[in-house]
């Protein structure tokens, strides 16, 4: 028997809704029929299935729900037995050898928002064909209640997860590291857990913590790692005398960095620079992919390094994919989320923060030391963006336009080349670039804009609203 359509619509590794009015008990009850059924068609319903969930409200209660109908439908369950950061249910996934997972998250969205990401048995986030078969699967059936509490076994993730860090990292240089460092979990997922993966000596005052407590609410806060997001942080970093400030978004899956002068420190300088930390440290081969919304200092050390970068378009879904076709040494976004050879084809905050401690003690310098090497070497940086919510046709449209006739110049800015790997995107000759995209699932318009300081920045931004949005 078939029920009248719900709207749920599918993003890039998932759903997310507004809690009480899309995201119910219901909907999700669907969700989980649709991936059983789908999961019944593939004959991977015995592998069974992980599922964590994150801080926020009801979300133990939805990762329930969850659980509950996948059983019914006599697939074996591994649920959390408490919050989880979302990188340990992939890692668990693909160390028990499962058929997939589920994160019950809306990752760094606001509190009034809950989700479903779907992870892959590869341990990353699901790529398309999976989204799309599950979602075809929506309504089909009826969600079955008859539960089998025997197929459901509570788990803790984290051991498993914690013993494989152990044997990535340098601990020995990670504990003689002689720097003061904040842990901002902003009341997320990631709330007690880099405490637990550091040494013992740290947490005898290396280690200050803040916003450790979770919240559902986040303490009205956006727990997203962005500079406008961090001030508690920054001003703990400056008054404290810290050297460092880490930060996790909601899920702990993506992370931002501050220095010892509370300065964010950009992802787009940030990844260069693991990349040449893992390569001096590890030696492994591989190459680096990024999205299209990340600036080329990357690709320019790449080159000088002997290593190929591929830009790939925006959501992680794409870099995933790379890393599982060919080997890449690091793989990430502008947003924060980075994942590395070695490890899992998936962001993870926590391995990130980890990383960038390593590559200060490994380096003897501070992070202000490293950026301004990095610009020394590649020129200066600035970098923003812009999200600007805008009737869907007018979006639509005015992309169509430039994607067919790519204006010569923007405002007073010379456009030097396009590509369209991902919306349309511009380098102008004094070297700065201006990405231009639309959400797949809300109308929003963004604009990326990197360039050589933050007054060009602004002026690009606002000849492209004008282009995007007028």
């Amino acid at each position: 028997m078939k029920t009248e359509m719900r709207p749920i619509r599918f993003g890039t590794d998932g759903w997310r809704a507004l809690i009480a009015e899309t995201f119910t008990f219901d909907n999700v009850r669907h969700i989980g029929q649709a991936m059983a059924d789908y999961l019944h068609e593939r004959r991977e319903d015995e592998n069974g299935v992980a599922i964590g969930y994150d801080t926020r409200f009801l979300s133990d209660r939805f990762a329930r729900t969850l659980a509950e109908v996948l059983a019914a439908n006599r697939i074996p369950v591994f649920l959390s037995a408490s919050f989880c950061p979302t990188p340990l249910v992939s890692f668990a996934v693909r160390r028990r050898g499962l058929a997939a997972g589920v994160m019950v998250t809306a990752s760094h969205n606001p509190y009034t928002y809950n989700g479903v990401k779907f992870k892959g048995a590869f341990g990353g986030p699901a790529l398309v064909d999976t989204t799309r078969a599950i979602e075809k699967h929506l309504f089909q059936n009826q969600p079955r209640m008859d539960t089998n509490l025997r197929l459901i076994e509570e788990c803790d993730f984290f051991p498993a997860y914690q013993q494989h860090l152990r044997d990535y990292f340098d601990w020995s240089k990670i504990e003689s590291l002689q720097k003061k460092v904040v842990f901002d979990a902003m009341h997320g997922a990631g709330c007690g857990y880099l405490d637990k993966l550091l040494p013992e000596a740290w947490r005898g005052g290396r280690l200050h913590t803040i916003n450790q407590d979770p919240h559902p609410l986040f303490k009205n806060k956006l727990p997203e790692p962005i500079l406008k997001n961090l001030s508690e942080l920054q001003q703990t970093v400056v008054a404290g005398g810290f050297d460092a400030g880490l930060a996790c978004d909601g899920d702990a899956d993506r992370f931002g960095v501050l220095d010892n002068q509370g300065r964010f420190v950009e992802l787009h300088d940030l990844m260069p620079l693991l990349f040449r930390h893992l390569l001096q440290t590890r030696g492994w081969p591989g190459d680096v992919v990024r999205t299209t919304s990340m600036a080329n200092t990357v690709d320019k050390m790449a080159g000088a390094l002997g290593r190929r970068v591929i830009e790939v378009p925006v959501g992680f879904k794409n870099v995933a994919e790379q890393m599982l076709e060919r080997e890449i040494l690091i793989g990430g976004e502008e947003s924060g989320g980075f994942g590395y050879r070695g490890h899992l084809p998936e962001r993870d905050g926590l391995f990130s923060c980890l990383l960038v401690l390593e590559l200060l003690a490994e380096s003897g310098q501070s992070l202000a030391d490293h950026v301004q090497g990095l610009r020394r070497d590649y020129g200066p940086f600035a970098y923003d963006r812009i999200d600007q919510h805008c009737a869907v046709t007018v979006l639509q449209q005015n992309m169509q336009a430039l994607r067919a006739e790519p204006p010569g110049r923007i405002g007073p800015f010379k456009v030097e080349s396009v590509t369209t790997v991902d919306g349309i995107k511009f380098y102008f000759s004094d070297g700065s670039w201006m990405l231009m995209r639309v959400s797949d699932t809300e109308p929003l318009g963004r604009i990326y804009v990197g360039s050589t300081s933050p007054g060009q920045v602004r002026q690009l931004l606002d000849a492209g609203r004008a282009v995007l949005f007028g």
